[in-house]
């Protein structure tokens, strides 16, 4: 440790990268010069930062100059047999600078001592023009809100952190204000740094697993982010059982520590309540909202302790009596629709549809592929938190298909902005609806709103999102409305979403999201329902309420596929290493035989009127994939030839077989077309041999015919 020097009435160091007769008569007399320069405060508080200018080398350079306030006694005489919180910040930087880990570059330390006490403290370090990474929280929280930003953040900040433990660093006062984030000119994050340093310690490299919890139990992020942030942090591992424990420990007591401050200092949280001041500067939980573009989804922001901290204990109440209440008679209508299953004809024209990305760079690409497979039916999302632009562009999109004459069905999504800004939420629903009134099937207002990471958290916010479309219905009473949109098989919330609606309010159609990921194949059950009892649960719903009218939309189904990574809707956001290891999701081949059986078996039983395969063109979901040029899937060439053979035909019934296998017959004009499956395993048909042609699922030539998981086609 180099020995202080004296500058006329102060002791301390200058760098030697700074060390000039110049700059130490400036720092002679500090109060003075900052008196006659012009100071910038950076922050507030007992312990000030301020900037100001220095000349070094001849040159004006801004610096930084921490202020510590006065002390008590007792902290004095630490102080002086130790070293000053200046001192010790000082050769931190120095430690950090040597051997860059990321810190403003170190220029001097000063103290003043009189009488045993320390009047006057200084450490200057350069000024570096960044945000911090709280206030880079904040901006991504309230003004991007894109998921895109925020785990460039972390990348940045989370293998900085490592590095600094793995040199044997502790910076002992981690919180996110004490992250600096510089940017580059383009806008990218560079290597953080670290700053208020006095409290740190550097006695060992590597640390140990208590000096890195002491650290990690202060960087504040919600629960899901803060989760990926430590496993970044650990080399894209889980932590270790023990560091685990020990963080979860430490950030207990510290935050725990910070939540009784009010009752420890009353005078100074009275006095930042007088003001005005949240208590935290962060939106509170339930407001914090990020899309990810990869996956076309809100992220996942909070753990699910502090979701279960915010969910609405009498809307849960509420929604369990009105399934109580509604259950005898959705029982009785549920066996009773189950039990008509593929009992009718259905003519299938029109029944099947794709969603396309409205989006400029995609609209011409998707435009030749939707030509290809036919013109189905088409679903278009128009999302709150877009721009204006885009919500154009969804518009010319609509109208050239109307012009065509290819249906369209539109759906409307909030975010949490939505729920907080009613009036920017009725002006967007009246920019879009009153455009696409007479050119759209049916809209779809709202999305999944039973999954609080699409901004709703209690039944009266989703009331309130839907008061607008009781005044736009009356406006335009050509629309069909459809919803109330909810995802998976959580149908309370469909019967309290249906309770929920304005009164006076009644859909044309229940529309659901009937996602069926890691369950596997269509046929299999969860709970007791695979999807044909899930599709009658949901005609029951729609019989039972007299708030819409009996029928069914699966506004949207699909199933991941393996190996998609941070753009599968399971993964996305982050990969996490258990989720590299069992690479969730389905193979390219599953994914088209699971989606043709389900669309025959949500249909052709019955229950649902429509269905829309989301997405045409996604890496993680999509017929083909967006990120290899527009390459279809196998599951592209199975629609085109699924829709080519029975898009215009009628089912006429299911055939009597095993239960693991299905037999459905159509008619197309004078022909009858088979479509066989069974759920595993393969065997020859022995009963149809004399067929007249016979096709697989992508439209090659089956020479004997056969059921498989991959469906087939037979003409006979």
């Amino acid at each position: 440790m180099v020995m202080p020097m004296t500058f006329g009435r102060y002791v301390g160091n200058i760098s030697s990268r700074f060390d000039s007769t110049e700059l130490m008569g400036q720092l002679a007399s500090v109060p003075r010069w900052l008196d006659a320069g012009e100071v910038l405060p950076l922050s507030e508080g007992h312990d000030q930062v301020l900037k100001a200018d220095l000349v070094i080398g001849g040159k004006i350079v801004s610096v930084a100059i921490k202020v510590f306030g006065r002390q008590s006694f007792f902290k004095d005489w630490f102080d002086r047999r130790n070293q000053s919180k200046a001192a010790r910040s000082y050769n931190a930087g120095e430690f950090l600078y040597r051997q860059e880990l990321g810190t403003a570059e170190p220029i001097a330390w000063l103290d003043r001592w009189d009488n045993g006490r320390l009047v006057e403290s200084y450490y200057l370090c350069i000024h570096v023009a960044a945000p911090c990474f709280r206030d880079a929280l904040i901006q991504i929280y309230e003004q991007e809100q894109n998921n895109d930003g925020m785990m460039a953040l972390l990348y940045e900040v989370a293998p900085a952190l490592r590095q600094l433990h793995e040199a044997g660093f502790m910076h002992g006062d981690l919180g996110n204000q004490n992250i600096l984030v510089p940017k580059s000119s383009s806008g990218a994050y560079l290597a953080p740094l670290f700053i208020d340093l006095n409290r740190s310690q550097y006695p060992s490299a590597p640390l140990g697993d208590r000096e890195r919890a002491h650290d990690l139990a202060r960087i504040a992020l919600p629960g899901a982010y803060l989760d990926i942030f430590k496993m970044i942090y650990n080399n894209h591992q889980n932590l270790s059982e023990p560091l685990a424990l020990l963080e979860k420990k430490a950030r207990k007591r510290f935050w725990g520590h910070r939540r009784r401050s009010r009752w420890r200092h009353p005078i100074r949280f009275l006095k930042r309540l007088s003001q005005g001041q949240p208590a935290s500067p962060y939106p509170s939980d339930k407001d914090l909202w990020l899309w990810d573009d990869k996956t076309a989804q809100p992220v996942v922001v909070l753990d699910r302790s502090e979701k279960r901290r915010l969910r609405s204990l009498s809307d849960i109440a509420i929604t369990l009596c009105r399934g109580v209440i509604a259950s005898p008679s959705l029982y009785r209508q549920y066996r009773r629709l189950l039990s008509e299953s593929y009992s009718k004809p259905v003519t299938l024209k029109n029944r099947f549809g794709v969603a396309l990305h409205p989006r400029a760079e995609y609209i011409e690409q998707e435009w030749a592929l939707l030509k290809a497979l036919g013109s189905p039916p088409v679903l278009l999302r128009f999302c709150h938190h877009e721009t204006p632009e885009d919500w154009q562009t969804g518009i010319a999109l609509v109208e050239r298909l109307h012009r065509e004459k290819i249906p369209v069905m539109v759906k409307i999504l909030q975010d949490r902005q939505a729920v907080l800004n009613p009036v920017s939420w009725r002006d967007f629903l009246r920019t879009v609806i009153g455009a696409v009134a007479d050119k759209v099937s049916q809209i779809e207002v709202t999305h999944a709103k039973n999954r609080s990471k699409w901004g709703v958290w209690t039944n009266q916010e989703f009331k309130v999102l839907m008061q607008p479309v009781l005044e736009l219905r009356q406006e335009f009473p050509m629309v069909n409305f459809v919803g109330p949109a909810c995802i998976d098989f959580e149908y309370l919330a469909v019967l309290s979403g249906l309770a929920d609606l304005p009164k006076g309010f009644r859909l044309n159609g229940l529309s659901h999201l009937l996602y069926v990921d890691r369950r596997g194949a269509p046929e299999n059950k969860q709970a007791g329902f695979s999807t044909v009892e899930k599709s009658a649960l949901l005609k029951a719903i729609a019989n039972y309420s007299s708030r819409v009218d009996d029928r069914v939309i699966v506004s949207e189904v699909n199933w991941p596929i393996q190996g998609a990574g941070l753009w599968s809707p399971i993964t996305g956001t982050y990969e996490k290493a258990e989720w590299r290891l069992e690479a969730p999701g389905e193979t390219e081949i599953d994914y088209a035989n699971f989606m043709l059986r389900f669309l025959a078996l949500a249909v052709c039983s019955g229950h649902v009127e429509e269905v829309y395969w989301w997405r045409l063109s996604a890496r993680g979901y999509g017929l083909v994939d967006d990120q290899n040029g527009f390459a279809p899937r196998p599951a592209f060439s199975a629609l085109k030839f699924f829709l080519h053979l029975l898009g215009d035909a009628i089912f006429v019934k299911k055939h009597d077989t095993a239960a693991d296998c299905y037999l459905l017959e159509f008619s197309r004009g004078s022909e009858r077309i088979l479509m066989t499956w069974q759920i595993s395993g393969e065997q020859p048909l022995d009963d149809y041999a004399d067929v007249k042609q016979g096709w697989d699922a992508f439209g090659g030539i089956v020479e004997v015919p056969v059921s498989r998981p991959s469906p087939t086609y037979y003409s006979v």
